[in-house]
């Protein structure tokens, strides 16, 4: 195998990885980190398979989660009759915005932990505290946090393209 493809399955395992340090199931990390790289920008079930080296079983069950999660959307090719799956367009701003929702849940959880030691020291309820500050720390930042990228989005898209550009010469 020339080093160029041990190097691109090596990015899709460390992509599965990682993405499974957030949560989703290895596959599924893979199966972006594949999406990521492919040229074209889309797969099929069959490539992703193929690519992948799993069953085409473990492959839809990973694109039926991604699907439902909005990472990647199915699209359809002219010509072709099967579908293919490709990175949502804009996606990392949704994930955030998503976990946005998740960290309001968190606040409420953690609330209701603090709720359960009333009338106990202040030491006691200081883990809890120290995170929901911090929590609401990120909450309050969120909303900014989003509209900042997306007015800046194509700037910093630009200028990692052209350092890019500019390493590859």
């Amino acid at each position: 195998m020339p080093a160029t493809q041990r190097a691109l399955r090596q990015f899709i395992e460390d992509a599965g990885d990682m993405l499974g340090e957030h949560g989703l199931p290895h596959m599924a990390g893979r199966v972006v980190g594949s999406l990521l790289v492919s040229e074209p920008r889309f797969r099929s079930l069959d490539e992703l398979a193929e690519d992948l080296g799993a069953s085409k079983g473990s492959i839809s069950m990973a694109t039926q989660l991604l699907l439902r999660l909005e990472l990647i959307e199915k699209i359809s090719v002219p010509g072709e009759r099967r579908h293919f799956y490709q990175i949502r367009s804009g996606v990392w701003a949704r994930v955030f915005t998503h976990r946005e929702a998740h960290l309001r849940r968190d606040v409420e959880v953690l609330e209701e932990g603090l709720a359960l030691l009333e009338g106990q020291p202040i030491e006691t309820k200081q883990r809890l505290l120290e995170l929901l500050a911090f929590l609401d720390f990120v909450v309050e930042e969120s909303p900014g946090f989003v509209s900042r990228w997306e007015m800046r989005r194509s700037e910093l898209l630009d200028r990692r393209m052209m350092r890019t550009h500019r390493e590859e010469r």
